[in-house]
């Protein structure tokens, strides 16, 4: 009987998706911390996000869906010494800070009177959670703290259509994301960076 409830279920699921207008997308997400910049503020290129989204109404102005991003910040530090309980150690290091995000989000589309514009723009917002692993590399050592935190990502972006007749389409995205995830011994309260994402996506309308 299980099994037949989740057979049904799904079923629902897979229908409900093909009747709906919707779109998934991959994204290229480009990174710059703004919080404990001394500690790691370099620009991360190293970042994915990925996505689905399904409009609500025929006229496509709303949109909800689920994303999922993670990012690798990484910076080079000059040596150092490090005062430590068994003696000192003195090296160059790096200090990296390993980022997953879940969220779920909304979308309003500005839609002009043209209703087949092959451009889309609009504005969102994702609530979630994400994890932060904050990490020194030194010598042959490493230290990490691991911490989970709330996440908010107000975003603003445009969907592009490469042609009347192809599903396939670009994304252009700029993105503020401010996260409750701390670490003492880093001395990090809480963690946001702003980012740009460029990606493809799959439109089924």
């Amino acid at each position: 009987m299980k099994k037949l409830a989740i057979l049904f279920l799904l079923t629902g699921v897979c229908t409900f998706v093909n009747a709906q207008e919707n779109y998934f997308y991959l994204n290229w997400d480009i990174n710059q911390p703004l919080t404990n910049t001394d500690w790691l503020g370099a620009t991360s290129a190293r970042g994915v996000k990925v996505g689905y989204r399904v409009f609500i109404g025929s006229e496509r102005k709303f949109s909800a869906g689920l994303d999922v991003n993670w990012t690798t910040f990484a910076e080079y530090k000059p040596t150092e010494t490090f005062e430590q309980t068994s003696g000192a150690i003195t090296t160059d290091y790096f200090n990296y800070i390993y980022q997953l995000g879940f969220t779920a989000s909304g979308q309003y589309y500005f839609r002009g009177e043209n209703k087949e514009s092959r451009f889309l723009p609009y504005a969102g917002l994702g609530l979630g959670a994400n994890k932060n692993d904050y990490s020194v590399f030194y010598n042959i050592y490493k230290e990490k703290e691991r911490s989970w935190g709330f996440l908010a990502r107000p975003e603003a972006g445009v969907l592009v259509r490469i042609s009347e007749r192809r599903r396939l389409g670009l994304m252009a995205v700029v993105h503020y994301d401010y996260s409750t995830s701390k670490s003492n011994d880093y001395n990090y309260s809480s963690f946001s960076s702003v980012g740009f994402q460029v990606g493809i996506i799959s439109m089924q309308w």
